[in-house]
């Protein structure tokens, strides 16, 4: 996600580590640019299994969580549809942090129940899968079961702007149709001019893309929309350093420190600023 005109090489930033929680690579990794491009490349998620994936991350479990899983899912077996038994599950991998399993639990029950807001919580986890996928193959699969739930969302109800906005940035960022993505993005905010998430993204596709102005805009949108998103000023700031125009740039990162009450990221602006000034 980071493009290297705008970030000084070297440095390594708590800034960096925020425009990545905020926008798309995966909670607790690192840049995933490798991954995309692999992943855009990549012609078919056949090869991925569920059952594989299944079997590795229960082997990462302890030995109770294991057992009530096992328990519980011998219980499915049996009743396929009882929707409190596919919470039951779902709940358990939900509160070991592995959303690749617990999507295909909301899955199941959607197709039971027919229900937007189930699809929903599935895409929503499928997307969150996305994001820690260890590698492409796997980022493949769950982009594609991602889109899929998505789709199904909105076609249950087409106005529901927070489900095509996810599904523009997962066009815009993972797949070959990255326009149909920015597209769907644009939609949103002409529907909905203060959807925060619409205008963050479209910020983040305006930079990688080189065109600053637009990200500027898009990212004091967001501070209109939400003031308390201090982040945006980080943006903003970048998005200053792409046209080279580094007092503004610091104007901006000097306000996200004055607002933030995090030291280790008050500590990094400042040695970013510092490194910023011997340039």
């Amino acid at each position: 996600m980071i493009d290297g005109r705008w970030l000084r090489a070297g440095i390594v930033l708590a800034v960096v580590a925020l425009v990545a929680l905020v926008y798309f690579l995966p909670k607790g990794a690192g840049t995933k640019s490798s991954a995309e491009a692999e992943l855009k490349d990549s012609t078919s998620a056949s090869t991925f299994s569920e059952a594989e994936f299944k079997s590795r991350s229960k082997s990462k479990l302890d030995w109770n969580l294991t057992s009530k899983l096992d328990s519980l899912e011998k219980l499915l077996v049996n009743s396929p549809k009882d929707t409190v038994l596919l919470d039951s599950i779902a709940a358990v991998w939900d509160g070991v942090g592995v959303p690749g399993m617990s999507a295909s639990l909301f899955e199941q029950k959607a197709k039971h129940t027919g229900f937007e807001r189930t699809w929903l919580n599935a895409a929503y986890r499928y997307f969150d899968a996305y994001k820690a996928a260890q590698d492409s193959v796997e980022a493949a699969w769950f982009v594609s079961k991602a889109m899929n739930s998505y789709g199904t969302v909105l076609e249950l109800n087409p106005t529901n702007l927070d489900a095509k906005t996810d599904l523009g940035i997962l066009y815009a960022e993972a797949s070959p149709e990255p326009m149909k993505g920015i597209t769907l993005l644009r939609e949103v905010v002409t529907v909905n001019p203060k959807h925060e998430n619409a205008q963050m993204n479209l910020g983040f596709l305006s930079m990688k893309s080189g065109q600053f102005d637009k990200a500027i805009e898009r990212f004091r949108n967001v501070l209109e929309i939400n003031p308390s998103r201090i982040d945006s000023y980080v943006y903003i700031g970048e998005a200053y350093l792409g046209k080279t125009n580094k007092d503004s740039a610091i104007v901006n990162f000097t306000i996200f420190k004055n607002l933030t009450n995090d030291q280790e990221m008050i500590k990094q602006i400042d040695q970013y600023i510092a490194e910023i000034n011997k340039q």
